[in-house]
């Protein structure tokens, strides 16, 4: 009996240590891919806005951003420089938050042809 109890205080001990960070810690920050394919862009984002850029073809996208929820929000293209995208602007990507670590979130990007999963993890 007593052995089920230390157990069972220790596993409630751990539990309380490694809760995982809410949505809300990735609201701002600076971000990459963990997926290889995308490693040249950098994430920029404040409450407001998302700034992404890369760092092979310098093509930046600037975004609107509205947090729907703690775990969703939307962007629109608002500027696309150092690219002919003229048709990309206004485009609208929803973004649903599904899990998250310390450092790293995976979501679910969808606009009105691609639906992906991605892992992004936060730098600053």
């Amino acid at each position: 009996m007593k052995n089920i109890i230390i157990t069972f205080l220790l596993l409630l001990t751990f539990t309380s240590y490694s809760q995982e960070p809410k949505c809300s810690n990735f609201k701002c920050g600076k971000f990459k891919y963990s997926n290889p394919k995308y490693s040249e862009w950098i994430v920029m984002r404040t409450d407001s806005t998302q700034t992404e850029k890369s760092s092979i073809s310098g093509i930046e996208i600037k975004s609107s951003i509205e947090w729907k929820s703690d775990c969703e929000y939307v962007l629109v293209y608002k500027r696309i420089l150092n690219a002919e995208a003229k048709n990309m602007i206004g485009k609208i990507v929803r973004v649903k938050i599904v899990q998250t670590e310390s450092d790293r979130y995976t979501c679910i990007s969808k606009d009105e042809k691609n639906e992906l999963e991605l892992e992004m993890i936060k730098i600053e």
